[in-house]
C-alpha cells in the first residue's frame, strides 16, 4: 500500500484509476456524469477510506499491481503469497500472549531444608505452650531457631 494521500489534484492524478474503479464498483456512480464539486467530495471519501485502510478490496489501493497479479494468475503462473499485508491474526496472538500469566519470581528465598527447620521449631513452640499449661520445666533453647551467627559459641 502507498503512503497517505491528500485530497488534492496531485493525488487524484496519481490515484485516478483506483478512484474511478471505486466510484463505479462501490458507489455505483458513473465518473463521466458527476460534477467537479461532487467528484471532489467523493474523492475526499475515497482518501479517507484509503488512509484508514478500510477500502473494501485490495485493488483500490494499487490497481496496476492487482491487474498484473490477476493476469499472471489467469495465465497459470505461480505467484508467491504477498507478505507485505497486514496480518490481524498476528496482532491477536501478540495480544493473547501479553495477557498470559508471567512466571512469577519466587517470593520465598529459603531452601526446603530451612523450611523444614522452621516447621520443627513451630512444632516445638506448640509443645512448649502445652508444657507451660501443665506447669512443667522447659529448656531455654526449646522452640527457638538459631541462625548460626549470633548465638554460636
Amino acid at each position: 500500500m502507498c503512503g497517505f494521500l491528500n485530497a488534492n489534484a496531485f493525488s487524484l492524478y496519481h490515484k485516478e484509476a483506483e478512484f474511478r474503479a471505486w466510484l463505479v464498483e462501490e458507489q455505483k456512480i458513473n465518473p463521466e456524469t458527476i460534477s467537479k464539486d461532487r467528484t471532489k467530495k467523493e474523492f475526499a471519501r475515497f482518501v479517507e477510506d484509503f488512509n484508514t485502510a478500510t477500502l473494501p478490496h485490495e485493488k483500490f489501493y494499487n490497481i496496476a499491481s492487482y491487474e498484473a497479479r490477476m493476469t499472471a494468475l489467469r495465465a497459470g503462473e505461480y505467484l508467491p503469497p504477498q507478505d507485505d499485508g497486514y496480518d490481524p491474526n498476528a496482532d491477536l496472538r501478540a495480544l493473547q500472549s501479553s495477557h498470559k500469566r508471567k512466571a512469577k519470581e519466587s517470593d520465598t528465598f529459603i531452601t526446603r531444608e530451612q523450611l523444614e527447620e522452621l516447621r520443627k521449631v513451630q512444632a516445638e513452640r506448640v509443645e512448649v505452650g502445652k508444657m507451660k499449661l501443665l506447669g512443667m520445666d522447659i529448656k531455654q533453647s526449646m522452640g527457638v531457631r538459631m541462625d548460626g551467627t549470633a548465638f554460636d559459641d
